[in-house]
């Protein structure tokens, strides 16, 4: 019996530790993401830029053609206004597979939606961006 006990107990340890883990990873993609949506929605390049390894890549569709962007060349792009953007961000879902993990993002502007969806890698430098595709969707117009 005690056996029996023993093992149950180790399990549930065992169960225990591996939640605190998965929820700890979770926490750091959130991190990760929100310098992501937080550098672009208040012009800051250099937080943006933490979130991406510049070895990746953006892909997405512009009139119905592959469009291919490394990952460097997206955070090129990026300003260091210190505008702040008329947007609202949020995180919709991550999932955690050991090191490597998707997170569904949403940016809302006046107008239109971005779907972002981001793959991530745990690197010797944490969680990062390698891989991100989008959608943009316009607003219904009012009538």
């Amino acid at each position: 019996m005690r056996k029996i006990f023993l093992v149950c107990l180790s399990c549930a340890i065992f169960s225990l530790v591996h939640a605190q883990t998965k929820e700890q990873e979770i926490e750091a993609i959130k991190t990760v993401c929100s310098y992501y949506m937080d550098g672009g929605t208040n012009g800051d390049s250099v937080l943006f830029s933490k979130a991406f390894s510049p070895t990746g890549q953006m892909q997405y569709m512009r009139n119905d053609t592959l469009v291919i962007v490394s990952l460097k060349d997206f955070m090129a792009r990026m300003k260091n206004t210190g505008t702040k953007q008329n947007r609202k961000t949020s995180i919709e879902s991550i999932q955690v597979f050991g090191n490597a993990a998707t997170a569904k993002l949403t940016i809302e502007y006046p107008t239109f939606y971005f779907h972002d969806i981001m793959g991530l890698l745990k690197t010797k430098d944490g969680w990062k961006i390698v891989s991100k595709i989008f959608y943009r969707e316009e607003k219904p117009k009012a009538p």
